[in-house]
């Protein structure tokens, strides 16, 4: 199971490579905050310019977290690429949940 991170324009067009994250988004918190507790495996989630800065302060505070080399590394690349497009008009942080598969 894992996660699809994209950034993209008002067409659904990439602005940034799309990359998968398999470990950290399970240390995102499950209710408190108003962005990560969204981003899951089974759903798919978009943050518009309002949203990225919130999702950014989210994200760094995941950061104090308890991390293994893998995780903090897909945090820093998260974390990278949010911080390069936090509150750019028409550019979307989107994450897209890849559940296993019930087959």
């Amino acid at each position: 199971m894992s996660i699809f991170v994209s950034v993209e324009d008002l067409e659904g067009e990439p602005l940034s490579d799309i990359f998968e994250i398999e470990r950290v988004y399970r240390k995102f918190p499950k209710e408190a905050g108003v962005c990560l507790r969204f981003v899951g495996e089974a759903v798919d989630a978009s943050f518009n310019a309002l949203q990225t800065p919130s999702l950014l302060a989210e994200l760094e505070a995941v950061s104090g977290a308890a991390l293994d080399a893998a995780e903090r590394a897909e945090l820093e690349r998260v974390l990278k690429v949010c911080a390069k497009h936090a509150g750019k008009k028409n550019s979307y942080v989107k994450f897209y949940g890849e559940a296993k598969s019930s087959e």
